[in-house]
């Protein structure tokens, strides 16, 4: 049985209370519970990023399962793995450093390295102590080795780390008491299993992401350059023109401004403040119709993240249809190799119309078992293994209680929603798969 959850006005899981702007969940910090007089030495941040990275990160080692650590795998000797034997996945960076955050983030302030140093230890930069002696030397790229786990821009858009999973319920066994304990100590948790969408999506306020707005940008671009190819034109903000060298446009470009007199000149130096004659030159506005071209290439209806965002070439996950009738929406949603577990998928329409699903594919692994035989992929089009979640918009308000849905043995998801007739209250169907 597989569960629909709806929201509307004033009914909203506890869980999900900040989720109504995007598909992304936001979370507020919590507040500090370690007294502020209480320092953290400058070896007790190395050791927490050590022990975050170690324990909640591991490779994507396919043979893994449950997913190991890279400080488990150290701690049981597990032999060093090939390319050949990792999954392909990736991580954001924005999501590294979410959950190095939202693990402090009831920590001293002084146990938190900042945005610069935290990206120093990603990339194995990052300076020992001069104060104090080195107790763990070891960062980012001694559990992940950049030969394996390739730090890149994907697609142009956002930065990734290649073949890292994020485990939010990690093995402790192997761990010494003493760690641990100190561990807690340092970031004021009882526990170390996390929230996994919490830890993904925590807003530490270090910095704006703007890896969706760049995103965005580059599917513009490339989408404009296909209309050109195609014979269309390019639209103002997409240029074709192979740029001029900086000092010959530096010189071109230079507008001659009529000179002072004395008496202006003089006036000027009194009051500095005072701005003298200068010309301005103001770009023609775009029109209605370039206007609407920008916000339709850089605004999709349709947002991915996930293993969806990072689909190739081939069958799409994601692909959605919506019909309208008098008194009801219809939805149809291309899901394949898409689990069919409760645990993991779930389907949520909301009062406003969006419609947000989230789930685990099984699909892009390099190996597959079957059958005592292993198949070795020559082609991977279909979306890489892990989660995703894919959000798009009805037309217009709906009743989230009356809302029915099935998904086929045909990978098709689909849906119908009545749409709002200014009722209130809530209610949670179950179908069979």
């Amino acid at each position: 049985m597989l569960k629909f959850k709806r929201h509307i006005d004033g009914v909203v899981p506890e869980e999900l209370m900040d989720n109504a702007s995007g598909s992304q969940i936001p979370f507020v910090a919590e507040p500090i519970n370690i007294p502020k007089s209480r320092v953290v030495a400058l070896n007790d941040q190395r050791f927490l990023l050590v022990f975050i990275a170690g324990t909640y990160f591991g490779p994507d080692f396919i043979h893994d399962l449950p997913r190991k650590s890279a400080l488990e795998r150290i701690a049981f000797q597990l032999p060093p793995y090939t390319q050949d034997q990792l999954g392909g996945s990736v991580v954001r960076l924005a999501e590294i450093e979410s959950v190095y955050y939202y693990v402090l983030r009831r920590s001293h302030p002084s146990a938190r390295v900042k945005l610069q140093s935290l990206y120093k230890f990603l990339q194995g930069h990052l300076a020992p102590p001069v104060k104090e002696a080195l107790e763990d030397e070891r960062q980012f790229t001694t559990f992940f080795p950049p030969s394996f786990h390739r730090q890149t821009r994907y697609k142009g858009a956002y930065k990734v780390i290649e073949n890292l999973v994020f485990i939010n319920d990690p093995d402790i066994s192997y761990i010494k008491a003493e760690d641990i304990e100190r561990f807690k100590q340092l970031t004021g948790l009882n526990e170390l299993k996390l929230d996994r969408d919490e830890a993904r999506f925590y807003r530490h306020g270090q910095r704006v992401d703007r890896d969706e707005e760049r995103q965005a940008r580059f599917l513009a671009i490339q989408e404009a350059q296909v209309q050109a190819q195609n014979g269309g034109a390019l639209p103002p903000f997409v240029s074709n023109n192979t740029p001029e060298p900086r000092k010959r446009r530096r010189k071109k470009d230079q507008v001659e401004t009529p000179a002072m007199t004395r008496k202006e000149e003089k006036s000027q130096s009194m009051h500095p403040n005072r701005i003298g004659p200068a010309m301005i030159l103001l770009p023609s506005a775009p029109t209605v119709e370039q206007w609407s071209n920008i916000l339709r290439l850089a605004k999709p209806s349709i947002a991915y993240t996930g293993t969806a965002a990072a689909r190739q070439v081939g069958p799409l996950i994601g692909l959605v249809d919506i019909g309208v009738c008098d008194d009801a929406y219809l939805f149809r949603i291309a899901l394949p190799g898409v689990k069919k577990d409760q645990r993991e998928f779930s389907c949520e329409v909301e009062c406003d119309g969006k419609v947000i699903i989230r789930g685990t594919t099984t699909t892009g692994e390099q190996k597959v078992f079957k059958s005592s035989r292993v198949f070795h992929m020559q082609t991977q089009h279909l979306c890489p293994s892990g989660p995703f979640t894919v959000s798009f918009q009805l037309p217009g308000r709906v009743e989230p209680r009356e809302f029915s849905g099935n998904f086929g043995s045909d990978g098709i998801l689909e849906g119908i929603v009545m749409k709002d007739r200014g009722r209130t209250g809530s209610a949670c169907l179950t179908f069979d798969s």
